[in-house]
């Protein structure tokens, strides 16, 4: 696909891609497959009180951005961030952090690339 011209897409034009089967799931609206963008952009979904070890995958850097509810990001040094409506996070390739989704649950836009 080219990537010389402008290309729209909606949340309920995109498959739910279920990333954690009832507790997370993401509509990939923008992609490489899709619009032929070297990045992906996402809105995801995360089940509230969900807690599990992020960890890079070695190949994609990702921004998170908070839109709804939020999490504790724990890093392994012990540092705490409360990630909120409004925040931004930087994922580099290689990252670990212990996330914690609070009682709202949490719905970020993220991006990606390469894209995913």
């Amino acid at each position: 696909m080219s990537v010389d011209r402008i290309a729209w897409s909606r949340v309920e034009d995109v498959p739910t891609i279920e990333l954690k089967p009832g507790i997370e799931y993401s509509h990939r609206l923008i992609t490489q497959e899709g619009q032929g963008s070297s990045f992906s952009f996402h809105i995801t979904s995360i089940a509230a009180g969900f807690e599990h070890e992020a960890r890079g995958d070695g190949e994609h850097e990702s921004v998170l951005y908070c839109l709804h509810g939020g999490s504790t990001q724990t890093l392994p040094d012990g540092t705490v961030h409360e990630f909120r409506p409004g925040d931004a996070v930087y994922l580099p390739r290689e990252h670990e952090y212990h996330h914690a989704v609070g009682p709202a649950g949490l719905v970020m836009a993220v991006s990606c690339t390469p894209s995913r």
